[in-house]
């Protein structure tokens, strides 16, 4: 953490449960601080708000997290000797986002519905949920990404389950199986141990709410549960290899979230690594997953 005009603060983490005292440490630190060094009146440099999401468009938070199995068919928070004894680098489930365009959430809505109507989710928008929503931040860090042809088998169906004057209330469901090759390897030597397949299979089941009065989505929650396999990060304990045979159940949670269309600039919260990072230079990728694809290809034929 640091003040305002770029002064690191002071605290460390001492332990299994020492975030709460660093942050005090951080808080104490603070603070000491001169008021001049607190609440400068001036910062130095150029401001560079978050960037608007798309007018109209919908703003989806994302959770990831892996599970441990409670008996067949039931799962929990991990526990005792789940994935080994091993726990994720992160302490508790991580958070991304997807931005969608208004022309993409509206294509998810019938334009005559009828409750038991079904139809297929557009395959661009399916490729953005999968490639760029399902990337597990709480097992790869920021080490890993799924390819543009990684997507290996998938489907995704929007069914009209209720239709009143006031709502229109969707089931989101279906099915992905996501691949790309990697490589296990020690820490910190970097010694490649064994090359490994990232794999994750998985299904989705959501709930989406259309606001007839006000034209707005006001619910879109999907939910995705499935078996990963290949290399994740465990801390100090470097990567581990979830197997076939051990597959480390792995959950994704999507929810509504207004608060880029509500807040200034100054705090909105940031875009997602896929977003910021990986198309930093190539926008036009992180909306069309098909272009993507056509650069990769054209990449990998030199």
């Amino acid at each position: 953490m640091m003040t305002s005009s770029g002064r690191l603060l002071q605290g460390a983490v001492k332990g299994k449960d020492g975030l709460a005292p660093a942050l005090q440490e951080v808080l104490d630190y603070y603070a000491k601080l001169p008021e001049e060094k607190r609440r400068p009146k001036s910062v130095d440099g150029e401001i560079k708000p978050q960037p608007e999401p798309p007018k109209n468009g919908l703003v989806l938070t994302i959770y990831d997290r892996p599970l441990g199995r409670a008996g067949k068919n039931q799962y929990r928070l991990p526990d005792g000797e789940d994935f080994g004894g091993l726990r994720t680098h992160a302490p508790h489930g991580q958070r991304s986002s997807l931005w969608l365009k208004e022309e993409e959430w509206k294509s998810l809505l019938p334009e005559m519905p009828q409750k038991g109507q079904a139809h297929k989710v557009a395959t661009k928008l399916a490729k953005r949920i999968w490639l760029y929503g399902l990337v597990p931040q709480t097992l790869w860090v920021v080490e890993e990404s799924w390819r543009p042809n990684s997507v290996q088998a998938g489907e995704l169906n929007a069914t009209v389950t209720e239709v009143t004057p006031r709502i229109i209330r969707l089931r989101l469901h279906g099915s992905v199986l996501l691949s790309v090759p990697g490589v296990l390897y020690t820490r910190p030597e970097g010694k490649i141990n064994k090359k490994i397949e990232n794999r994750y299979d998985a299904r989705l089941e959501g709930v989406l709410e259309f606001d007839r009065v006000t034209n707005k989505i006001t619910r879109f929650d999907l939910a995705t549960l499935g078996d990963f396999t290949g290399r994740w990060f465990a801390g100090n304990k470097g990567w581990q290899e979830a197997t076939p045979k051990a597959p480390l159940p792995l959950g994704f949670a999507f929810e509504l979230d207004q608060t880029a269309y509500e807040l200034p600039a100054e705090r909105r919260r940031p875009r997602s690594f896929m977003h910021a990072y990986i198309f930093r230079a190539r926008e036009a990728h992180y909306w069309d997953p098909d272009l993507w694809l056509a650069d990769w290809q054209k990449r990998q034929a030199k």
